[in-house]
């Protein structure tokens, strides 16, 4: 594993050093390697594929450089029809950059649960993110937001502020917000919520396009409303083993939601599915509690009518998280 570490160097003559750090954090960028990836274990991940960090490097107070390398395609996240890297990668970069610079840099131990509060995402410049002949190399500018005050050793609270790059061009914008606690603390809080009796697990969906992930099933007479397929021995989605229903599968859902719901309320002809983009602009996402793999998740879509889908997985009365997806125009 390689970290770079760049130091911020005084000129000798005081005239314009916001250009000189600037000049440093370039060199910086240009010299992160993409030649291995970090540590499994600093990203969460059980299998070192699953890992798409590769450097990182400091650019000043609780500023980071992170290098990644996302795949040409994937088990889960292949290119979007539109021939740009899946949405759904970038996501799971952002989620692996959070994870690493909290135990690299903030000394978040190893062992520790995180708990994701929100996640958002918006590409500005898909072109950028364009599918060639390789690997895609990309630069996360990151900036970790924490609050004032003296450190808990048994809770870290953060949120990383990100601009994506390729090529240094910006392509996107990101921001996740974190709770990361120790395991007696994380314990206790999943206690709560675990009365429920195992549920009849739904058979897998049949079909291509959006549902061939595995993902959603429609409900029967209930437009705009799916359940969602949650199988704890899916070798993506639990690749490592978790105790509830992953974010990232949640996420997933409300992707595949979004543009469902776009393609019934029909695109620039007026029909269903008539000129919709296949692709997300932007998802905006909270989540509120843990959802148990007991119970039922329900996915609910509704098209605003200026191009944007409000979403909301719940169980039973329960909200476990809400988004808000923008379609690619």
């Amino acid at each position: 594993m390689s970290i770079g570490v760049l130091q911020t160097v005084m000129p000798l003559e005081p005239l314009e050093p916001l250009e000189s750090l600037e000049s440093l954090i370039r060199e910086a960028k240009e010299g992160l390697s993409f030649d291995r990836t970090v540590s499994r274990r600093l990203v969460h991940r059980a299998s070192v594929t699953e890992v798409f960090l590769t450097d990182a490097a400091v650019a000043g107070t609780d500023r980071f450089l992170v290098g990644a390398q996302l795949p040409r395609n994937h088990a889960l996240y292949r290119p979007e029809e539109t021939g740009q890297a899946d949405f759904m990668l970038l996501v799971e970069a952002v989620r692996q950059a959070g994870i690493f610079l909290s135990h690299r840099y903030h000394d978040v131990p190893l062992g520790h649960h995180f708990i994701f509060k929100a996640l958002s995402l918006r590409i500005s410049d898909p072109a950028a993110l364009r599918v060639g002949g390789g690997p895609l190399p990309v630069v996360l500018d990151v900036k970790v937001v924490t609050p004032a005050g003296g450190r808990n050793p048994r809770r870290f609270d953060a949120r990383f502020d990100m601009v994506i790059e390729v090529g240094g061009r910006e392509c996107a914008r990101a921001s996740a917000g974190v709770t990361v606690i120790d395991g007696v603390r994380y314990g206790r809080l999943r206690q709560r919520g675990r009365t429920a009796q195992p549920a009849a697990r739904p058979a897998p969906p049949v079909g291509s396009g959006e549902e061939g992930r595995g993902v959603l099933l429609p409900v029967a007479g209930a437009p705009g409303t799916w359940q969602l397929l949650v199988d704890p021995t899916h070798p993506g989605y639990f690749e490592h083993p978790s105790d509830h229903v992953p974010g990232m599968l949640l996420l997933e859902a409300f992707r595949q939601a979004a543009l469902l719901t776009g393609r019934a309320a029909g695109g620039a002809g007026g029909e269903p599915g008539a000129g919709f983009p296949v692709s997300l602009a932007s998802l905006d996402a909270e989540f509120a509690v843990f959802g148990e793999l007991a119970e039922a998740v329900t996915v609910e879509a509704t098209a605003t009518g200026d191009g944007r889908v409000r979403l909301s997985a719940t169980q039973g009365t329960r909200v476990l998280a809400t988004a808000v997806a923008r379609r690619a125009a």
